[in-house]
């Protein structure tokens, strides 16, 4: 049997495999169903022979998966900043009327003219009822490009942060591809050339063990004539009655 790199490993052994791994580390709000169809395409990609190989394939997937991680992270915090931003000046604006209207009673009550202020706490109820709306729909506003803008300068900081923990991910993923170009070609090869001379070696010693030693040749069934011409029996061989 020449020395040759052996089939990929079977269903059963990466099932067995991937669970002595561990458990996926998938956030409660990432979809475990995507790390594992994920985890699916690069086994198809690399084919891995042995367990050494499918540890460095999970690494790039881990890294792979961190990558995709903070690339999300770093589009929702521009978004969070837009929304926090949003929600800032509805509730200043809401705590703006609330005074405006405890100051209006409080003059109300202080000036004792009833129909003036009745007049007039009519008028600010209309102002109210706009200020509210202005509020509801600040709160709820679809962001413009500048809102997004803005709100990308104000979080400037955790983006770069987030660029610096992608680019640690990729040196970690590129490391595990290097280490298992090099384990592939190197120890690994090495390795599965040493298992199959082993495997050459225990079979050439089966094989031979399994040929069985020929038996004596048995005489003859018909005596042969003697240089004489006599026929000679093989049971009296030895000159009976000379």
């Amino acid at each position: 049997m020449a020395n040759q790199l052996p089939m990929k490993l079977t269903k059963t052994q990466l099932d067995e495999f991937t669970a002595l791994l561990g458990s996926a580390p998938v956030l409660s709000t990432e979809s475990e169903k995507h790390y594992n169809e994920v985890w699916d395409g690069l086994l198809s990609s690399f084919t891995p022979h042995d367990f050494m190989e499918l540890f460095f394939i999970r690494q790039v997937q881990n890294e792979t998966w961190k990558i995709q991680r903070y690339t999300r992270h770093q589009t929702l915090a521009i978004e969070r900043r837009f929304r926090e931003s949003a929600e800032f000046q509805a509730k200043r604006r809401k705590e703006q009327v609330e005074r405006s209207q405890a100051l209006a009673k409080e003059l109300a009550e202080k000036t004792g003219r009833p129909i003036t202020e009745l007049s007039q706490m009519v008028r600010f109820a209309d102002l109210i009822g706009s200020s509210v709306a202005d509020v509801d729909e600040l709160a709820e506003r679809t962001p413009k490009e500048f809102d997004h803008n803005r709100a990308l300068e104000a979080g400037i900081l955790f983006q770069e942060q987030l660029d610096r923990l992608i680019n640690a991910a990729l040196a970690r993923r590129n490391d595990a591809l290097d280490q298992l170009e090099l384990y592939r070609d190197g120890l690994g090869r090495r390795w599965r050339q040493i298992s199959d001379e082993i495997i050459d070696a225990a079979a050439t010693e089966i094989k031979a063990g399994e040929k069985q030693i020929e038996p004596p040749s048995l005489a003859p069934e018909h005596p042969e004539p003697s240089a004489s011409g006599e026929v000679v029996s093989p049971t009296n061989s030895g000159g009976e009655g000379a």
